[in-house]
């Protein structure tokens, strides 16, 4: 893979033209909150609008659809009772951030890993989908399913695939331990934290820049889940929406920051900005 760099990501980011209406510039569906958690919605489509994605299908409890709808009103609500049903027509899913075992998310998550649509996992539904891949239930390619553990998701998912690994060794050796989840899932994993990794199965392990240690915080990897859902469903690869997605997270941490403390919602809304200099700069 060649070196990630300004002109990489700009070369791999999605960009419409007159032709595209918000259909063909990509529809993302959401799986994220519950009654405990809502923010996580509202964060995970938040970064999805703010990235550039055509239309937004938010799939979740009502407590978490207001506050989406409070912040995002572009977005489309879903109950996961009639999702569960009748899956939404999306291109990709970003699934499991503050899901915290609701029943009806739960069952839309198996809904979601049935379909072999692409999708960003995270959170609440990364062991229920490394243990069906690994079982060799994978209804989508591992060039498009894309895993986002920060390390103690990564040892907890390893574990319930009797891989006996502890936080300290994850730590030890990042890359290693991003790619035995990638191998052992077949998908591609991306290794929150510093430095972030990402691995492909039988393929590229990239590790990432340095970002703000500032961004190390609450909801920050809701916003990335959102990010590279968007890209996904602008038809990237695992990897490249991976990496792109966590180069331009770094950069709008680093823009939002100024130095000094950040919030997630920080970090969606400095996304645009970053992206237009991004472009304007690989032109």
């Amino acid at each position: 893979m060649e070196p990630v760099d300004r002109l990489w990501v700009a070369k791999h980011w999605p960009v419409p033209d007159g032709r595209d209406d918000k259909f063909t510039r990509g529809v993302v569906g959401i799986v994220a909150g519950s009654e405990a958690y809502p923010g996580a919605a509202a964060l995970v489509a938040s970064a999805a609008v703010r990235t550039g994605i055509g239309l937004v299908r938010y799939v979740g409890p009502r407590r978490a659809q207001d506050l989406v709808l409070s912040m995002r009103p572009e977005v489309v609500v879903h109950d996961s009772g009639e999702a569960t049903e009748r899956l939404p027509r999306v291109a990709a899913w970003v699934i499991g951030p503050g899901v915290a075992d609701h029943p009806g998310q739960d069952a839309v998550i198996g809904a979601v890993l049935a379909s072999g649509v692409p999708i960003v996992v995270d959170a609440g539904a990364l062991e229920a989908c490394a243990r069906a891949r690994a079982s060799g239930d994978r209804q989508a390619p591992p060039d498009r399913v894309l895993m986002t553990p920060h390390v103690r998701e990564l040892v907890a998912t390893l574990g319930a695939m009797r891989h006996d690994v502890s936080d300290r060794d994850v730590t030890r050796d990042r890359p290693a331990h991003a790619r035995l989840l990638a191998e052992t899932a077949r998908a591609t994993v991306l290794l929150k934290g510093a430095p972030t990794v990402v691995a492909a199965p039988g393929g590229a392990v990239v590790t990432l820049p340095d970002a703000p240690a500032w961004l190390a915080t609450a909801g920050s990897g809701d916003v990335l889940a959102g990010v590279a859902g968007t890209l996904l469903a602008s038809g990237l690869s695992a990897l490249d929406a991976g990496v792109a997605a966590s180069w331009i997270h770094a950069r709008a941490a680093e823009a939002a920051s100024g130095g000094g403390p950040i919030a997630a919602l920080d970090i969606a809304d400095a996304v645009p900005a970053v992206v237009a200099e991004l472009l304007l700069e690989g032109a």
